[in-house]
């Protein structure tokens, strides 16, 4: 018998859900409508597929990339907030604060390709890494920008309100990344082995944590990427934990997120004049432009190749759910019109449609090139013998089989059980079989 290892790949199409959302929302087909219910489950969405990211890093590979993730995320930050705020004021003849708050829209992104990275099994890829690392730094500076531009507008920015952002921020970080691990290690250790309590604690804490980061004065999405980030040694990457959270959130909320992007499209909103088109054309340039130019510096300065920097463009090119927030806030307090709506929206489903496509083609090439560079030697690359003796310890040792089962490792792991001879050998035999065969399955 053979055990072999199955990673849980992701169908999710980004480029395709979007589409779909286009096409079947309010209007396109009119068949559904952006209800209560679609904008619960897309939020929810949104939140799972941060706390997903965060939930892939390894944090001793973090801390060993925290360069790069600093240099990508100062990068992508400076260079579409200083030119598209320049490009606005003279181009658009917008105001500082317009061009300001337009530009912050620029810098910040989405990681909404990441399924596909999930898929190609590149989650800890370098590159990989210090994009989802820059991914929180420019978000959050992004956010604050957003906070400083409104707070500004009524005069409530001053030495109150950077202290208790400040502390507030400082707060959130330092629960998430010291308490909320051990606190998880408390719960797992008596908890039981089926995994569903498991699942609903993890869930649970996500989304208290998110919560929290709202309470901080930052966007609920980083806290769920810190939710992830303090749960990713708490739970293992091949036990039956990360497989459920997987399914469901490839399977369930992270569609309904993207299709809840795609039915916020009103393509016939942007026949009604020319102000939406060219604010369109050049919030798409912009961003398109500044955030290739982030990715291709980075790269250059991090020694990456080119599949590498198309991942890191691809991934990080993508706008969605900090830009809608920023846009829609500008709008309610007065600092957007409808024109700055309308082409939020088309540049959205463009770099919606980009990121994903260019980060399959590059992830795929880049996946191909792993697969044919040699594995370094590793002393642990050994067999693994799993020895079983009742069905009541089964499921458990197996998944420590599995856990302790190296990535690059091709060798499966090889259950045993020994059936004694004796009168009713054929039983004991038929019950080992029964045994193994639960093990396998």
């Amino acid at each position: 018998y053979e055990i072999q290892r199955g990673d849980w790949s992701s169908d999710v199409c980004s480029s395709d859900l979007i589409l779909a959302g286009v096409l079947v929302g309010e209007h396109g087909l009119g068949l559904f409508h952006l209800g209560q219910t679609f904008q619960l489950l897309g939020k929810v969405g949104l939140l799972y597929l941060m706390f997903l990211a965060g939930l892939e890093i390894n944090l001793n590979e973090f801390v060993r990339y925290r360069k790069p993730s600093l240099v990508f995320g100062l990068l992508t930050f400076l260079i579409p907030q200083v030119l598209g705020a320049l490009g606005a004021r003279w181009l658009l003849g917008f105001t500082w604060p317009q061009s300001i708050l337009l530009a912050s829209m620029f810098a910040s992104h989405m990681l909404i390709p990441f399924p596909i990275i999930q898929r190609f099994g590149l989650g800890r890829n370098r590159a990989v890494t210090s994009t989802i690392g820059g991914t929180i730094l420019t978000d959050t500076a992004a956010l604050l920008v957003l906070a400083v531009i409104v707070k500004s507008g009524g005069g409530g920015v001053g030495a109150a309100f950077w202290s208790r952002l400040g502390l507030s921020l400082a707060a959130l970080v330092a629960g998430s990344i010291f308490l909320l691990p051990r606190l998880g290690y408390w719960f797992f250790r008596r908890a039981a082995p089926d995994g569903a309590a498991e699942f609903i604690f993890v869930l649970a804490m996500t989304f208290l944590v998110a919560y929290a980061s709202e309470l901080a004065g930052v966007e609920p999405i980083i806290g769920a990427f810190l939710a992830g980030l303090a749960f990713s040694p708490v739970v293992p990457g091949r036990g039956v934990l990360m497989s459920r959270l997987h399914f469901v959130g490839y399977a369930l909320f992270i569609p309904f997120f993207l299709l809840s992007v795609g039915m916020r499209v009103n393509v016939r909103s942007l026949l009604a004049g020319t102000d939406g088109w060219m604010v369109a054309l050049y919030m798409t340039a912009a961003v398109t432009g500044c955030k290739w130019a982030a990715a291709r510096l980075s790269g250059r300065l991090l020694g990456y190749d080119r599949n590498e920097t198309g991942v890191v463009f691809g991934l990080s090119v993508n706008q969605a759910a900090a830009t809608l927030a920023a846009v829609l806030v500008g709008v309610r307090v007065g600092i957007f019109d409808d024109a700055v709506l309308n082409g939020t929206i088309l540049m959205i489903l463009v770099t919606c449609l980009l990121g994903p496509w260019l980060t399959e083609r590059c992830a795929r090439r880049l996946a191909e090139k792993e697969e044919l560079r040699p594995a370094a030697p590793r002393h642990e690359n050994g067999r693994i013998l799993l020895p079983l003796v009742s069905p009541r310890h089964a499921d458990a040792i197996t998944d420590l089989a599995l856990m302790l089962r190296p990535d690059r490792c091709t060798e499966p792991v090889y259950p045993l059980h020994v059936a004694s001879a004796g009168p009713d050998q054929p039983e004991r035999v038929a019950e080992a079989e029964r045994l193994l065969g639960g093990a396998v399955a």
